[in-house]
C-alpha cells in the first residue's frame, strides 16, 4: 500500500491535478489526512565564489626588467656623516717664529730672562759685564746663577707647530716649570722675543718694552731691549734705568 502523500507527489510530478472532497462520501472509506511534506522554501540565488587565491611560492621571486617598467631600486645606503674640518688659527699667532735663545739666571729674589745668541752668556763677554752693572745698580748680586736655556724651535722636525702661539706656549710652560718653589718678587726680560709671554704677536713686541705686565702664575714681569742693543744705544740704557727706579722697590724690601 502507498502513503498518501507519497501517491500524491507522483501525481503532482505527472501533472494530474488532485481533488479532495470537502465533506466524506457515502459508501466510500474515510482518508487519512494526507502528510504532505512542506514546500521547500526557494533560495535565493548564491553570488558566484571567486577562485582561491593563489599561494605564495616559497621560491625567491626574480625581478626581470622589462622596457617601459620601473625596476626595483637596490636599497641605499645611509651617507657617512660630514666631519666639520677643525678651525685652523689664523693672524699673528700663525706666523711662524724664526728661532731664538733665552737664557734664564736668577739674582737673588729676581729672575732674569735673556735673549742672547747661541751658545749664550760667558762671564768674559761685554752682554754678561753689562747685565753685571744693571744688577750692582739696583741692589741685586751681580753673580747670577745660570737655572737654564729655552732654545726654539723645540725639535728640528719640520712638521713641528713653530707658530708664536706654540713659541708662546711653550716658553710659558718652562717658566712655570723654574719658578717653582722660589721666592721670587719679579722678573726681567731682555730682548723682543721674551714679550713672547704676554702676547704671541711678536710685531706688538716694541709696545712692551719700558713696562711691567702681570702674569699668570710668574712674578711680575718688566721688559727691556736686549744686551746687544743696549750696548749699541746709550739712550736706551736712560730708558732702562727708569724702569729700573720703578720697580725695584718690589726687591729691596725683601733683602
Amino acid at each position: 500500500m502507498m502513503y498518501e502523500a507519497t501517491r500524491l507527489a507522483y501525481l503532482e510530478a505527472l501533472g494530474v491535478t488532485n481533488w479532495i472532497p470537502r465533506d466524506p462520501l457515502s459508501g466510500v472509506p474515510a482518508r487519512p489526512p494526507a502528510l504532505l511534506l512542506p514546500e521547500a522554501e526557494p533560495q535565493a540565488p548564491q553570488p558566484p565564489q571567486a577562485a582561491p587565491a593563489e599561494m605564495p611560492s616559497a621560491a625567491p621571486r626574480i625581478e626581470i626588467p622589462r622596457p617601459g617598467k620601473p625596476s626595483v631600486a637596490a636599497p641605499v645606503a645611509a651617507p657617512e656623516p660630514v666631519v666639520e674640518p677643525v678651525p685652523q688659527p689664523s693672524g699673528p699667532a700663525a706666523e711662524p717664529v724664526a728661532p731664538f735663545y733665552l737664557q734664564l739666571w736668577q739674582a737673588g729674589p729676581c729672575m732674569l730672562l735673556v735673549e742672547v745668541p747661541e751658545p749664550g752668556l760667558e762671564s768674559a763677554m761685554p752682554g754678561f759685564i753689562l747685565l753685571q752693572d744693571i744688577l750692582r745698580a739696583v741692589q741685586l748680586p751681580d753673580r747670577p746663577a745660570l737655572l737654564g736655556d729655552f732654545r726654539w724651535p723645540l725639535n728640528r722636525n719640520p712638521q713641528l707647530d713653530r707658530s708664536a702661539g706654540a713659541a708662546s706656549l711653550g716658553l710659558q710652560a718652562f717658566m712655570r716649570g723654574r719658578v717653582e718653589g722660589r721666592e721670587l718678587v719679579s722678573l726681567g726680560c731682555f730682548g723682543s722675543a721674551t714679550t713672547l709671554l704676554v702676547d704671541a704677536d711678536l710685531a706688538q713686541a716694541d709696545t712692551l718694552l719700558g713696562c711691567e705686565e702681570a702674569l699668570d702664575d710668574l712674578p711680575p714681569a718688566w721688559f727691556a731691549p736686549d744686551l746687544e742693543s743696549l750696548l749699541r744705544q746709550p739712550a736706551r740704557k736712560a730708558e732702562l734705568w727708569a724702569l729700573l727706579r720703578r720697580v725695584r722697590s718690589r726687591w729691596q724690601g725683601t733683602q
